[in-house]
């Protein structure tokens, strides 16, 4: 309860996009399961989020438009009502054909004045614009995002590592990842060693509980003169943490 679970892959294909979803009665989503659940839902939170929470929609594209890190000039919904027939068949084998309205919602994404549909989006664009708004929105006391890096070049990732830093002031946010450019924009008091060891499993250590007195001030004198967290990390590897 109250823990969001964001995997390293899950928006990383905007190919499997809709360029449209459907809307039924009372705006309850109609998902068209030939398309990746998790784009669809996706694009049904953000357009809930544009249509019932504009305030948080104002948030969240001052963080992504060009107040923010620049990766859409706006954010477009078009709705089109659509009819369309529904057969129940009653006692007896009667049928009873209703004319119901559903509501088609057409996402737009304008780019440099160019309009793009969500699978057009590159891989990097459309995993930021899913972390980012479930980063803003999520009501979690508790996220976890597997891998950021993962679809991202690191322009991009600074700033979504500076946004995590932020949005973890309302929140707690457990980032795991292999990125040795992820450590550079962190602190050794934020980094926590995981390691599969043999006969004792899975184990999670504090960095500056995990190094000796020593190794820590060798560290953190490398840190004040002479380099960055990931470059130590790929050099000495913590081996002696």
């Amino acid at each position: 309860h109250n823990i969001t679970y964001y995997r390293a892959s899950q928006f990383t294909n905007p190919a499997e996009c809709p360029p449209s979803f459907g809307l039924e009665a009372g705006n309850r989503l109609q998902e068209p399961y030939v398309f990746n659940s998790d784009h669809v839902r996706f694009l049904f939170d953000l357009y809930s989020t544009y249509k019932n929470r504009p305030s948080n929609f104002k948030e969240f594209l001052s963080a992504v438009g060009k107040d923010g890190i620049r990766l859409v000039d706006t954010i477009k919904f078009p709705e089109v009502s659509v009819p369309s027939s529904q057969v129940e068949v009653r006692v007896g084998g009667k049928l009873d054909r209703k004319t119901v309205k559903k509501q088609l919602v057409i996402p737009q994404f304008v780019i440099n004045k160019t309009t793009l549909s969500p699978s057009q989006l590159s891989e990097g664009t459309f995993k930021t614009l899913a972390l980012l708004l479930y980063l803003s929105t999520d009501k979690s006391s508790l996220l976890l995002l597997e891998e950021p890096e993962v679809c991202v070049h690191h322009g991009l990732l600074v700033s979504i590592i500076e946004l995590i830093k932020s949005y973890a002031e309302q929140k707690q946010i457990i980032v795991s990842t292999h990125s040795d450019f992820v450590l550079d924009h962190v602190t050794p008091e934020n980094v926590f060693l995981v390691r599969n060891v043999k006969q004792r499993g899975t184990g999670v250590s504090h960095l500056p509980k995990a190094m000796s007195a020593q190794g820590y001030a060798a560290l953190k004198e490398y840190l004040s003169s002479s380099g960055n967290l990931g470059e130590y990390w790929r050099h000495a590897d913590f081996e002696n943490a």
